[in-house]
C-alpha cells in the first residue's frame, strides 16, 4: 500500500509526458546595469497609454586572467548597447528623473520586434528589452556633477580656491 501511494505522490510531482523539456522552467529574465544613452522621450497615444524608447550602454567586464588572455588593458572594455522599452508610469518616472548618462539598473525581459521593410521588403529585427523595473543608481550631487551643474565642496564664486573645510564653520579660517 505504501508503494502505491509513493506513487500517486510522485505523479503528483512529476506529471507523466513524452516530452522530456516539460519539466524544465521557461524564463525571460534580463537584468542589467548601465547608463543611458539618449534622452527620454515619451510617446503618448489616443488611450492613454505611454511609452519611452532608451538606449542602455553597459560596459563588458572582463577577470583578469581573461584580460591577461585577449591582452585586453584596464580602460578597454567594450560597451554593448541595448535598446529599452518602457510602458506606463515607469516611462512617466523616466521621462521626469532619467536624463542622458545616467547610471540606472533595469530588469526586464527580451523581446523582438519583426517586420518587412518597405524598401527592400526584406524581414527585419529588433531585439529590445522591455523594462518591468527600473532603478536609478546615482545620487542627485552624482547627477548635477555629471551633469556639469555646481561642482560640490567648492564656492560657486571663485572655484579656484579649492574645497569648503569640512565642518569647522569659518571658526578655524582667518
Amino acid at each position: 500500500m505504501s508503494s502505491e501511494r509513493k506513487d500517486s505522490d510522485r505523479s503528483q510531482v512529476f506529471p507523466s509526458s513524452s516530452d522530456p523539456e516539460a519539466h524544465i522552467p521557461r524564463l525571460n529574465i534580463v537584468t542589467l546595469v548601465g547608463r543611458i544613452g539618449s534622452t527620454p522621450a515619451p510617446k503618448y497615444f489616443d488611450d492613454g497609454k505611454v511609452v519611452v524608447s532608451l538606449s542602455l550602454a553597459v560596459k563588458r567586464k572582463y577577470h583578469p586572467l581573461e584580460r591577461k588572455v585577449k591582452n585586453i588593458k584596464n580602460g578597454e572594455e567594450e560597451t554593448d548597447w541595448f535598446n529599452l522599452e518602457i510602458w506606463g508610469r515607469d516611462a512617466e518616472y523616466a521621462t521626469k528623473y532619467v536624463t542622458k548618462g545616467a547610471r540606472v539598473g533595469i530588469t526586464g525581459s527580451l523581446a523582438c520586434d519583426g517586420w518587412v521593410d518597405r524598401t527592400t521588403g526584406e524581414k527585419r529585427h529588433k531585439f529590445k528589452i522591455v523594462v518591468k523595473h527600473l532603478d536609478i543608481l546615482e545620487s542627485k550631487a552624482e547627477a548635477d556633477l555629471r551633469s556639469g551643474g555646481r561642482k560640490p565642496y567648492y564656492d560657486s564664486d571663485d572655484e579656484d580656491n579649492g574645497p569648503y573645510s569640512a565642518g569647522s564653520g569659518s571658526f578655524f579660517d582667518s
